[in-house]
């Protein structure tokens, strides 16, 4: 009977330990795919110029690859994953998208002040053809201002309107309270400023605080009527020194 219950006590030490020894090898593996996968995101600072729609799709691939692994451990670690994949897909879709509204405005703008020193030449038809030219101009660019400010608010990539606040906050041009945009003599639009900081954060939900971050962008752009515009982007762990930067961007 003792030898019995030896044999039994040795079998469940054995296999304690073996759990135990699994559980470990799996935390390793769990902790090198989280790493993998931040710095692969850090990574993307590097490159401006690709497209969301790609990048959307590489997080993705990503994520549902983590996934098994995460589910296994604990759930915490899929949401730390799936909040760094959110948070970047975005910050890189609104920086986008101020790209090419500061590109479409920039033609609004060369447009504009052609035809309205057109309106002012001898040839009365000329000066008509100009006019039109002028008034339907204001309209398009008025209708692209209105999406830039809707996609702002609502995307398919952000998912809580508070990421882009600061976008709002530091609009590239200047604004009405009332988001109209104010501008020249010659209806062209004024820059707000030729250098800005946008500073994105999610607010942390299910996550460690100690995981959560914001990605910063300063933006330049450089010339009034034809704006050369440059973007520099970085990301700021959430330590105690970099707390009041993150929230600046939305408060």
């Amino acid at each position: 009977m003792i030898a019995v219950y030896l044999l039994s006590f040795t079998i469940l030490i054995t296999s304690v330990i073996k759990v135990a020894g699994t559980f470990i090898e799996l935390d390793r593996g769990l902790n090198a795919k989280r790493e993998q996968f931040i710095h692969h995101t850090k990574s993307l600072h590097k490159n401006q110029d690709g497209s969301i729609t790609l990048m959307a799709i590489l997080l993705t691939l990503m994520v549902s690859a983590l996934f098994m692994f995460f589910a296994l451990k604990n759930k915490v670690e899929l949401k730390e994953v799936q909040y760094r994949s959110n948070s970047y897909l975005c910050f890189k879709y609104l920086n986008v998208e101020t790209e090419n509204y500061i590109k479409a405005m920039s033609k609004f703008n060369i447009v504009l002040r052609s035809s309205y020193a057109g309106m002012f030449v001898p040839e009365p038809d000329i000066a008509a053809a100009a006019k039109a030219l002028h008034e339907a101009t204001i309209l398009a660019r008025s209708a692209r201002h209105l999406v830039y400010v809707k996609n702002l608010l609502k995307n398919e990539y952000c998912k809580d309107t508070t990421e882009s606040l600061s976008y709002i906050k530091n609009f590239p041009y200047q604004i009405s309270p009332a988001f109209i945009l104010e501008t020249n003599i010659d209806d062209t639009t004024k820059l707000k400023a030729h250098k800005w900081t946008i500073t994105h954060y999610k607010l942390p939900s299910g996550i460690r605080l100690k995981n959560s971050f914001c990605l910063q962008a300063d933006m330049q752009a450089e010339g009034e009527l034809i704006p050369h515009y440059r973007i520099k982007t970085s990301e700021l762990p959430m330590a105690a020194f970099s707390k009041l930067n993150c929230s600046s961007g939305f408060l």
